[in-house]
């Protein structure tokens, strides 16, 4: 169930991070806007070949990130169909399938092989350190960035944590 409850997360970070972006792109630099969106794509391109992978589908990219920057909303729409297909994998994935092994090639033509475990933790790090520097890109500007911790998630998601934490606590 962690697995499920740490996409639940990715996915409303990401929700987060984009509404923040999409309110305060204009505000930034034409390169630092680009970087911003062009990063998310990155990993946005990276969750996809790996859910082509994990779904033994054809991969849809040759390279870890496209040749032209999307528009936000393109973004934004691939960002949240990914999200919502790996929400859905983690809730169904059962011990067996997590220790399920693939081979494949990166895009620099190198093997890999990982267990569908080790890919999912790969997605959410992966995810969590490229919002970090799209954040990082606001927060340099001096616009306002995410408080997108887990524990913020958890709480928010489960409000009756706070409640219990009060009655154990006195």
């Amino acid at each position: 169930m962690l697995f499920a409850d740490a996409f639940k997360y990715k996915k409303w970070a990401n929700e987060e991070l984009l509404a923040l972006g999409e309110r305060q792109l204009e505000q930034l630099p034409e390169h630092d806007a680009e970087f911003f969106v062009r990063i998310l794509n990155h990993t946005t391109v990276v969750d996809s070949l790996f859910i082509s992978r994990l779904s033994g589908e054809a991969e849809r990219y040759g390279a870890d990130n496209t040749r032209e920057t999307p528009t936000f909303t393109e973004l934004k729409a691939r960002i949240a169909q990914n999200d919502a297909w790996l929400v859905d994998f983690a809730q169904r994935a059962t011990a067996e399938e997590l220790q399920r092994v693939i081979a494949f090639r990166f895009t620099d033509g190198d093997h890999g092989r990982l267990s569908v475990e080790e890919v999912l933790l790969h997605l959410l790090t992966h995810g969590s350190n490229h919002r970090g520097m799209a954040s990082r890109t606001l927060a340099i500007h001096g616009l306002e960035r995410p408080k997108d911790t887990f524990t913020r998630y958890l709480h928010e998601a489960q409000p009756g944590r706070r409640e219990l934490a009060r009655e154990a606590l006195g």
